[in-house]
C-alpha cells in the first residue's frame, strides 16, 4: 500500500473515532471527548504506518516510542482525568457560544480534529520512510524525546496534585508550574524536535520544521 492509501486509511479510521467522540458528547453533552479521539487517532495512524511501511528496526522502534507510547501516554492522562459530569471550561464557552445548530458546529469541529491527527501523525511516516539513520540522529532524538516525556509527565502529576489539594479558582505556581504557565505545553512542543532530526537528510526535513512552528 502507497503512502497516499495509508494516509487516506488513517483518514477514515480518525474521522470514525471522532465520530464516535461527537456522538458521545451528544448524549453527554461534554465535548473534553475531541480531546482523547484526537489523541488516540494520532496512535491509531502511528500503528497503521508501523504495520504497512517496510522501514529498518531503527526506525520502527522510534516512531514506537514518538509518536505512539508519548500519545498513549497522553491518552491514558485524558482518560484518567475525565469526568463526564464536569466539562471543560473551553467546551462550555464554545456550547455558549454557539446557541444555535449547537451539534452541528460541534460535529465539524470534531471533524476538523480528525484531520489534524493525521497531519500531526505524518512525521511518523516520514520517519519510517526516511533513509538509514546516522547514530548522532539517534541518539540526540532520544534525548530530545526523553527528557519532554519526562517533562510532560512531571508537570501533569504536580497540576494533578495541586487540583486534589486546591481550590479549582486557584492558579497552580508550584514545581515547573512555578516558571511557567504551561510546562506540559511546552515539553510536547520540545517532543517535536524528535523529527527535524531524524529527518536531516531527508526531503521532508522542511516539511518536520512546519509542523513544529505550528
Amino acid at each position: 500500500m502507497n503512502a497516499m492509501n495509508l494516509v487516506l486509511v488513517a483518514l477514515v479510521l480518525c474521522l470514525l473515532l471522532q465520530g464516535f467522540a461527537w456522538w458521545r458528547q451528544k448524549v453527554n453533552r461534554n465535548a473534553d471527548t475531541v480531546d482523547i479521539a484526537w489523541t488516540f487517532g494520532i496512535v491509531v495512524c502511528g500503528l497503521v504506518y508501523l504495520m504497512n511501511v517496510p522501514a529498518g528496526w531503527q526506525q520502527r522502534l522510534l516512531v514506537m516510542l514518538f509518536p505512539v507510547l508519548w500519545y498513549l501516554r497522553l491518552l491514558w492522562h485524558l482518560c484518567s482525568r475525565y469526568d463526564v459530569q464536569h466539562e471543560d471550561g473551553r467546551y462550555q464557552n464554545l456550547r455558549a457560544h454557539w446557541s444555535n445548530n449547537t451539534q452541528v458546529k460541534f460535529f465539524a469541529f470534531f471533524m476538523f480534529q480528525a484531520l489534524l491527527s493525521v497531519l500531526f501523525s505524518l512525521p511518523a511516516l516520514w520517519v519510517l520512510q526516511a533513509e538509514v539513520l546516522a547514530t548522532w540522529q539517534i541518539i540526540v532524538a532520544l534525548l530530545i524525546g526523553i527528557v519532554a516525556l519526562v517533562g510532560v509527565t512531571l508537570a501533569d502529576y504536580q497540576l494533578l496534585k495541586f487540583k486534589r489539594n486546591h481550590d479549582s479558582t486557584q492558579v497552580c505556581d508550584i514545581g515547573l508550574w512555578r516558571y511557567s504557565r504551561h510546562p506540559n505545553y511546552f515539553f510536547e512542543w520540545l517532543h517535536w524536535f524528535v523529527y527535524p532530526v531524524l529527518l536531516w537528510h531527508s526531503s521532508y526535513f522542511a516539511w518536520s520544521l512546519m509542523i513544529v512552528a505550528s
